[in-house]
């Protein structure tokens, strides 16, 4: 198991290397820069602003510097909040980010895996098929949609939740249905088929005609073997869950990582787009190692190579 994890850890540095490098050269091949603007700055001003920001150094310099103030654990400054580094919008942002995905992601599991199985051990009845519907309708309407839709119900018709932001438990309510709307209709769908194509395997059969109670055929046998397909789509989402919804947090006044994302983008702010791809690939390989590791406690007929 050391030796898998050894090896699984240089993996994740090796990937996330190329994730850097290819972030760091795809940036600087997109037209314009950090300070184009509408109305161009004058030139001095950029020339001042390059400078400073060692963007007028030669490709290789800057990717050199970029990779050893990376090593050092420093994602460098903002090209457009002065004053601010990409380390602190991400310790400002991930932690409220987090909470929602968090809660989102724990709603997602503990509703849409029971549900699922329900759903398939009640084959062909009215609760499956009104599951089967609502699972339908979830993935089917996007989560922007899913958010308007709460925050003028329920918030500003009904006023049962806040207009906005995470002032106490009621303001979790919106933003967490929203975001997680999409993956527990997903998991409840992909739990029921997989269940239902592990029961009607030889072994399950076997083990009815054994007499064996139909709660250690669900539990004990059918179960494991379902949560494989479930447990390798759990851990990129929650990677994906956990960094936010841009659109979801401006709905509903988040303060999250989702808008320092797509601003970055619209302002061609190369360090943070460098910083937050990154921070997410290294949630995202982290997730997809300990899908691994679930793997052989669920079934442990796994075996991890060494």
């Amino acid at each position: 198991m050391l030796k898998y994890c050894a090896k699984r850890a240089l993996s994740m540095l090796l990937t996330l290397f190329l994730i850097a490098t290819a972030t760091f050269f795809l940036m600087r091949a997109i037209p314009g820069g950090p300070f184009t603007r509408e109305r161009a700055l004058p030139p001095e001003v950029e020339k001042v602003l390059m400078e400073k920001y060692n963007l007028d150094a030669p490709l290789l310099v800057q990717y050199k510097d970029y990779m050893v103030d990376l090593l050092h654990g420093d994602l460098g400054p903002s090209f457009q909040k002065v004053g601010v580094r990409v380390s602190d919008m991400i310790a400002a942002g991930f932690p409220i980010s987090a909470k929602v995905g968090g809660v989102a992601s724990l709603m997602i599991i503990a509703v849409g895996i029971p549900l699922g199985i329900w759903a398939a051990l009640k084959k062909n009845t009215l609760p499956d098929y009104v599951v089967s519907v609502l699972a339908t309708v979830g993935i089917t309407v996007p989560s922007f949609v899913i958010g308007a839709f709460i925050m003028y119900v329920f918030g500003e018709l009904l006023g049962w939740i806040p207009a906005g932001g995470l002032e106490d438990w009621r303001g979790y309510i919106g933003p967490v249905l929203a975001i997680g709307g999409f993956s527990l209709a997903f998991v409840t769908r992909l739990m029921r088929s997989s269940m239902l194509e592990v029961t009607g395997q030889d072994y399950i059969r076997t083990a009815r005609a054994g007499g064996l109670p139909g709660y250690k055929i669900v539990f004990k046998h059918a179960l494991k073997n379902a949560l494989i397909p479930v447990v390798t789509y759990i851990g990129p989402m929650v990677a994906s869950i956990l960094t936010g919804s841009f659109v979801v947090e401006k709905i509903f006044a988040i303060p999250g990582m989702g808008k320092y994302f797509v601003e970055s983008i619209t302002n061609r702010d190369y360090t943070v787009i460098m910083g937050t791809t990154l921070f997410f690939a290294a949630i995202y390989v982290v997730m997809v190692f300990l899908v691994d590791i679930a793997y052989a406690l669920i079934d442990p007929r796994i075996k991890l190579e060494d």
